[in-house]
């Protein structure tokens, strides 16, 4: 055996060994590394989009009630059984303002538009994310007491 090149083999012959099993460890670190990141990032999007859910439910239905609360009070007072009269206008000013407002208070931006049938108002609210909308409706329907 050739002297010059014993010296870089190790007594056994095998070249390397003490290094022998670090690129599996290399790559079992790597591994686990991107997927605890992806875990992270996917526990973030998914946390993000049911939180514009639940946020688009609150506001249509808070919405929605806030504009079936505008009742036309004459129509209460009358002779006879009292039927319930929305003032459409008051009923969609009141609506749009507790959305704003709502909008502003959960810190997202987004639409709604409401549609009043009879006694019945419907909000549609629709936030807006760049990683996909969050709609959702909400209706409530005006009632007289006991």
């Amino acid at each position: 055996m050739n002297p010059s090149r014993a010296s870089s083999f190790e007594p056994d012959g095998r070249r390397g060994r003490g290094e022998r099993g670090s690129a599996v460890v290399t790559a079992l670190v790597l591994l686990f590394a991107f997927t605890a990141g992806g875990v992270i990032w996917l526990s973030r999007d998914v946390n993000r989009v049911i939180t514009n859910r639940s946020a688009a439910q609150s506001i249509a239905f808070q919405s929605a009630r806030a504009g079936a609360q505008q009742v036309d009070v004459g129509s209460l007072r009358g002779s006879g059984e009292p039927t319930v009269v929305l003032n459409e206008e008051r009923a969609r000013v009141e609506g749009r303002l507790i959305a704003d407002e709502l909008f502003g208070a959960y810190g997202v931006s987004g639409t709604s538009s409401m549609t009043i049938d009879g006694d019945t108002v419907t909000v549609t609210v629709t936030i807006e994310d760049p990683d996909g909308d969050a709609t959702a409706t909400g209706s409530v329907q005006a009632q007289t007491g006991p």
